[in-house]
């Protein structure tokens, strides 16, 4: 029998503009030394977000810490001291701090904290394994370099927040959970314009929870003045209340993500299995987005706010169906914007979607303030997806 660990951990990071990562010199009980990341076991009903906090500070003594997105989940298999087989996972989160004031924790074998450039990080690591969690943080901060465009203060606000008071609301059913997704998790959230995403799962049928959950969110969005969904998932992994196979695709999505850019914030990881993505619920979902957009490029708008709004609505349902077309190829694929930009370019080199989400990305990476370059971007949108949904389309099926 193979005995499991749950631990969790960060890459942390000194903002945009010239970063410099976290790294701990350890030398362990055996005599051998290593350079690694602040990482530990889960306790006893604790959520991985708040173990990499915990993590950090006690390994580290850092405590300025600002959660900015999820690196991902890295699993491995080792043999115990006991000679007894045993598997690891490690869900990675991305922290940003302003004060590099460390401690490194003498009492577990660390011996020195040190701030390092990316390319100096990957070469120091001493774990193969965690350099794409490394690469992954400075592709990351790279993308928001550009603005250059600062991790969101309200992001950490919002998912800190709500983790916190949704782990008590959770605890009474041990099979319950909150995880955060999109660009919340991905670590591309830009202020004033992205949504924070978030699913509660495995909650009983008309548990009060799931409304006070939802209370809670509601709250923190009006405190926080940005916007927040939770979308609950029932026992099937279908959305509650229902609303539709569009938004159970969705959620079936995501859920199969979680450890890949979906991260549990508070609760149990879940146990939901949903049904593998098939080919014809994702051209009924893409068919249903580019309705969607078409819909909304029509509809008329009085105000700036409208506007905003509507063009906004519009550039993400053509990222999501993008996203859907990725998964199509791999369901662990990378969904952030550049990403998904190159696999087009594999594809469909030729695909007007491809322009239109590079132009859509280099408008995020600016902050997303210029509403005519997004209006402009989201009147081409129907028609992009159509024609991503005419090229994915099998000819039998035309």
């Amino acid at each position: 029998m193979t005995r499991l660990y749950a631990s969790a951990g960060a890459v942390v990071v000194t903002g945009v503009a010239a970063p410099q990562l976290l790294l701990l010199e350890q030398t362990r009980v055996t005599g051998e030394r290593q350079t690694v990341a602040p990482k530990g076991r889960l306790e006893l009903g604790e959520a991985p977000l708040a173990a990499a906090f915990r993590e950090v500070t006690e390994e580290s003594g850092l405590t300025g810490l600002h959660y900015a997105g999820y690196l991902g989940r890295e699993q491995y298999q080792f043999t115990d001291r006991d000679s007894t087989p045993a598997a690891k996972t490690v869900d990675w989160f991305l922290l940003t701090t302003d004060d590099t004031t460390t401690a490194a924790h003498i009492g577990e074998g660390f011996t020195e904290a040190r701030w390092l450039s990316p390319a100096e990080a990957a070469a120091a690591a001493s774990h193969t394994g965690f350099v794409a969690f490394l690469d992954r943080a400075a592709s990351i901060t790279a993308w928001r370099s550009d603005g250059p465009l600062p991790f969101s203060t309200t992001l950490d606000h919002a998912v800190r927040d709500t983790a916190s008071a949704a782990g008590p609301l959770l605890a009474p059913h041990p099979a319950a959970g909150l995880a955060v997704c999109g660009s919340a998790a991905r670590g591309d959230f830009v202020d004033g314009w992205s949504d924070i995403d978030l699913i509660a799962y495995g909650l009983p049928h008309n548990d009060e929870v799931a409304d006070t959950l939802t209370a809670l969110v509601r709250d923190t969005a009006a405190r926080l003045d940005t916007s927040i969904s939770l979308h609950i998932a029932g026992p099937d992994g279908r959305r509650q209340p229902a609303a539709g196979p569009l938004y159970d695709t969705k959620l079936h999505t995501a859920l199969r993500r979680i450890g890949t850019d979906v991260a549990v914030i508070a609760g149990a990881a879940p146990t939901i299995q949903p049904p593998a993505l098939q080919h014809p619920d994702t051209l009924a979902a893409m068919t249903a987005l580019q309705t969607f957009a078409a819909d909304r490029t029509t509809q008329p708008v009085r105000d700036t706010p409208a506007r905003r709004n509507r063009a906004r609505r519009i550039l993400s349902v053509t990222c999501s169906v993008a996203r859907l077309f990725a998964l199509t190829t791999d369901e662990q694929a990378d969904l952030r914007l550049p990403a998904l930009i190159d696999l087009l370019g594999q594809r469909y080199a030729d695909a007007p979607i491809r322009q239109l989400l590079s132009g859509y990305d280099t408008f995020r990476r600016a902050g997303a303030t210029d509403l005519d370059t997004a209006e402009h971007l989201a009147a081409h949108a129907a028609d992009a997806i159509d024609d991503l949904i005419h090229r994915h389309t099998p000819a039998a099926s035309r």
